[in-house]
């Protein structure tokens, strides 16, 4: 049989590239961790490594970058139910502040509008006090008129012998009445001051006139 031998060069030198070397079978479990993002909110990022390996299973690492806080809706509260009554009760308290200005302000003006009784005593003019006649400015027939129903309602409902302060408050608003009804223009005089300085006086000279027959006894 004939043997045929090929002469080889000691240094062997390559016409192309070098070709690559088999790798090993565990060489090729070498591997290289990628990441995939996964966007959470504008200032937060989860990343997951992703390992394509053959019989291991790893856990994904998580990866947080927060960079302010976040801030949670402030659960809204229910409205405060209205008290109705609270509100009426307000709405009379102001009526009834309004009514009781209305009347303390025509209380006041209807007094401004009345006649006042002058300072001091009737019957004194010189001693602090005034005349009757003069303050009053009636025609002289008409306070004598006014003198007279005044005298005899004093006998009728009034005891003589006593002064104006020991009289009974009935016998008084009759005198009053009395004076009003026959000389109606006394509601312009503030209290009817005239007719109680007409039965003060009679009263005083009557209950003086009683006290002297007294002592005489």
């Amino acid at each position: 049989m004939l043997q045929f031998s090929t002469p080889v060069i000691p240094f062997y030198e390559s016409e192309g590239p070098p070709q690559a070397l088999p790798l090993l079978t565990y060489h090729t479990e070498m591997f290289c961790a990628t990441l995939s993002h996964i966007l959470i909110s504008p200032q937060e990022e989860m990343a997951f490594s992703t390992l394509p390996l053959r019989g291991r299973t790893f856990s994904p690492s998580c990866v947080f970058m927060t960079t302010s806080r976040v801030t949670l809706p402030v659960p809204s509260r229910a409205p405060t139910p209205k008290v109705v009554k609270s509100v009426s009760f307000a709405t009379e308290n102001s009526k009834s502040d309004k009514v009781l200005t209305y009347s303390s302000l025509s209380s006041l003006s209807s007094k401004d509008s009345k006649i006042l009784k002058p300072e001091g005593e009737a019957g004194r003019p010189g001693h602090g006090g005034y005349n009757l006649e003069k303050a009053l400015n009636w025609d002289a027939n008409c306070f004598k008129s006014l003198k007279e129903c005044i005298h005899r309602s004093i006998k009728r409902y009034c005891d003589v012998d006593m002064s104006k302060k020991l009289q009974t408050p009935t016998a008084l608003h009759e005198v009053h009445k009395e004076a009003l009804t026959q000389f109606p223009e006394l509601a312009d005089y503030h209290g009817c001051w005239p007719v109680g300085d007409i039965i003060q006086m009679q009263l005083k000279n009557t209950s003086a006139k009683a006290q002297q027959k007294n002592s005489r006894k």
